[in-house]
């Protein structure tokens, strides 16, 4: 069946949650579905996510579909990968990549599927890296459920790409926001030059200044920005104050409203 007629299956995967959401094709005889149940705690998050997914694709109405699958950024690595005179092509600069992460997690750490947000682009940029384990039992378990992979996108990327449009200049901050988590990246010229992710442990009024403040101190970047560009979907960002210094300017998507984070959970606990 070509694709155009498929179903198209948004899969959201994170530490704590699944989401689910079926959208009919062009011919489509079903109705939209959505289904979000939350992850029992575990020590190894990936692997109790793709746990959850698992039993929840035993359930045949998510069969025979076309996935686009987005990963929260607590499942993620990143890192920001220098610009250099020395690489000569697109294997030059996953290598430089894949050695960054391998200096971030020592010599020890797991083999990965390394993605770059701007490839041969002579800038520096962010990649993002995904333990090659759990990338092989997702592709496993959508195979099993009859279930094809068409896309496979970290949250950061996928975000900054919705919102680009509306980011003006060159010289920013880039705040995502999810439960759980907060990402700020430092754009510098066109270039990504420091990313930070930390918990977020409370409101999103109270940490995002904190947070900010202590990115802004940590950063590499020359100079400092005055606007930060807020990305939070689902999340309630009244309240935030970011001091006279600095602009706070919040987007939403350019595109068809993002199916993943409009979903809200439904206490359902999946049992593996």
């Amino acid at each position: 069946m070509l694709r155009l007629f498929r179903d198209t299956l948004h899969i959201g995967l994170y530490a704590d949650r699944v989401v689910l959401v079926r959208e009919p094709g062009v011919l489509g005889g079903r109705g939209r579905e959505q289904h979000s149940g939350q992850v029992l705690p575990n020590a190894l998050a990936g692997a109790a996510t793709l746990d959850a997914l698992q039993q929840l694709l035993q359930e045949p109405r998510w069969r025979g579909a076309d996935a686009r699958v987005q990963l929260s950024n607590a499942l993620v690595y990143y890192a920001v990968v220098p610009a250099s005179a020395h690489l000569m092509g697109a294997g030059d600069e996953v290598a430089l990549a894949y050695l960054k992460f391998r200096q971030m997690q020592g010599a020890g750490s797991a083999a990965c599927d390394v993605r770059l947000g701007n490839l041969l682009s002579g800038r520096d940029q962010i990649a993002a890296a995904m333990e090659s384990g759990f990338v092989q039992r997702l592709r496993h378990i959508l195979q099993e459920a009859d279930v094809r992979l068409s896309s496979l996108e970290p949250f950061l990327m996928q975000a900054f790409n919705r919102v680009r449009r509306q980011l003006v200049g060159a010289d920013f901050w880039f705040a995502l926001a999810e439960p759980g988590l907060l990402v700020l990246a430092r754009c510098q010229g066109g270039n990504w030059v420091s990313l930070a992710a930390n918990a977020l442990n409370g409101p999103l009024a109270r940490e995002l200044p904190v947070q900010l403040q202590e990115a802004r101190l940590m950063s590499t970047a020359l100079s400092d920005a005055r606007r930060v560009y807020l990305y939070a979907p689902g999340m309630d960002s009244a309240g935030c104050e970011l001091g006279p210094d600095l602009e706070l300017v919040r987007v939403a998507d350019s595109k068809k409203s993002n199916p993943i984070t409009s979903v809200q959970a439904d206490g359902l606990a999946l049992e593996h």
